[in-house]
């Protein structure tokens, strides 16, 4: 009598079940990592258009109205990879009226159809005061009970 070698329909069959489960529990985990990536691309620019909007303002005594180098904007751009997943608003929400101490607004709106704004991850702002939040509610200001920090892992409004 031969001794045949191989596999079976069902261990090929349990074998195909155990792969599925782990691509099922994997692939979610793995597509969050790379939204935390993509923010934090996003989170870094905004720092550092923050920062150069500081350097401004010590130089100028007011806020750039934007970016590209022309009077009154920073000599500045948006990386190719932000600018794959956001917009950034433009011109910035800038106030440097006489009077009242300058403020500024700095907005990072994911880009449509992109896997950013599918997973409605919120909009990246900063401000002059160095506070940074993601919100979904659009309204451009920061509030406790309705956006979210930069480090919470989901924008659910509390």
């Amino acid at each position: 009598m031969r001794k045949t070698s191989g596999f079976t329909l069902i261990e090929v069959m349990v074998a195909l079940a155990i792969v599925a489960i782990l691509a099922a529990v994997a692939f979610p985990s793995y597509q969050s990592y790379v939204r935390r990536g993509i923010r934090a691309q996003g989170q870094v620019f905004l720092v550092d258009l923050a920062q150069r909007q500081e350097q401004f303002f010590l130089d100028q005594r007011r806020y750039a109205t934007d970016i590209g180098g022309g009077s009154g904007e920073l000599s500045f751009s948006v990386p190719a990879e932000v600018s794959k997943h956001y917009t950034l608003q433009r011109p910035f929400t800038v106030s440097n009226a006489a009077g009242a101490p300058p403020t500024f607004v700095h907005a990072l709106t994911p880009n449509a159809g992109d896997q950013m704004a599918t997973s409605n991850d919120g909009s990246l702002l900063i401000n002059n005061l160095g506070t940074r939040w993601r919100e979904r509610d659009g309204d451009g200001s920061y509030a406790a009970g309705n956006d979210c920090r930069w480090d919470e892992s989901t924008c659910v409004p509390h």
